[in-house]
């Protein structure tokens, strides 16, 4: 079958990665994603530069969102935190005083970055063999109820006690493995910046799954 197979996880955390020392390149003949110096084999009639999302482009996504806030003194107050230098942390301040509102900027921001991503792939007019199952439609409206989704895996100041995995185990019978991936792999979009992109979508993910099989062991060992 003819077209580009792409990692779409590692794509996206290339779009989303500032790191000035940080390159990425696509490989046009097959999909593969290098990082660091541009591969040797075939230059840049092979290798296609992969540029974080522009911050104007990111700017753009708070102004489109907060067009579609109701409440009137949470939509002043993101109008407010975009004005001026630190825009992107006092927009994040504010949107996650409102849970329900917060979990909707993080699954509207995503909608956006994948339309740009594909748009950016239409645009370097790149065949691919797959289209990702990705939403495009970011949600308009806020969500019918609170979800307080940060407060069950809040992380502690405190140093964790010996029996953890087994809370942590019971957190995770109550709640859904994807729904903790989805959940982490917005946080860390979030707070990637603060955190100077130590921790990604990607990495996440790979803790999401590494919670749940750690759960399963745990359940196992503590059956009668």
């Amino acid at each position: 079958m003819p077209g580009l197979v792409i990692d779409w996880m590692e794509l996206e955390i290339a779009f989303e990665s500032h790191d000035p020392a940080a390159n990425a390149w696509l490989d046009t003949t097959s999909g593969a994603i290098a990082s660091g110096a541009m591969p040797d084999d075939g230059g840049s009639e092979k290798w296609l530069r992969i540029e974080a999302i522009p911050s104007r482009e990111q700017y753009r996504m708070m102004e489109r969102f907060i067009a579609t806030v109701i409440n009137p003194g949470l939509r002043d107050a993101l109008q407010d935190a975009i004005v001026g230098k630190g825009a992107f942390r006092r927009f994040k301040d504010a949107v996650g005083r409102h849970a329900d509102e917060r979990k909707r900027w993080f699954a509207f921001r995503d909608a956006l970055l994948h339309r740009y991503i594909l748009d950016w792939l239409k645009t370097h007019k790149l065949e691919l063999q797959e289209i990702p199952a990705w939403n495009l439609e970011p949600p308009m409206t806020p969500s019918p109820e609170p979800t307080e989704v940060s407060s069950s895996f809040a992380v502690s100041s405190s140093p964790a006690p010996v029996s953890s995995t087994l809370v942590l185990a019971e957190r995770l019978e109550r709640a859904d493995v994807d729904g903790l991936r989805v959940y982490l792999q917005s946080w860390a979009r979030a707070h990637g910046e603060e955190y100077r992109y130590l921790f990604g979508p990607a990495a996440f993910d790979r803790l999401a799954t590494d919670l749940a099989q750690e759960f399963s062991m745990t359940k196992k060992r503590s059956a009668p």
